[in-house]
């Protein structure tokens, strides 16, 4: 296996985060010939890349449904308005 590394730092519990990309961060114990921990490890960060886009879809969602709601209130008043304003110049 290649690693493409960028930085390595070790913490205090004897980790090794290894840098990927900036959006990706794996974290491996001292030993890199168990190919279960790997195995478990891509499970892992899998599953959490999953998670971190539903999760920013979810949000992007509430963020829409915000705007819209914002923007159909506006356009409610105006349309209420205007319509007043036709019946009197009608």
């Amino acid at each position: 296996m290649k690693f493409n590394l960028i930085k390595i730092i070790n913490n205090y519990k004897n980790y090794n985060y290894f840098y990927k990309s900036p959006k990706k961060l794996v974290l491996y114990k001292s030993n890199f010939i168990d190919l279960l921990s790997s195995f478990i490890m891509t499970i892992i960060i899998f599953s959490l890349n999953i998670l971190l886009e539903n999760e920013v879809t979810s949000s992007t969602k509430r963020y829409r449904i915000k705007v819209i709601r914002r923007n159909l209130v506006f356009k409610i008043e105006v349309f209420k308005d205007n319509s007043k304003d036709l019946r009197y110049i009608l």
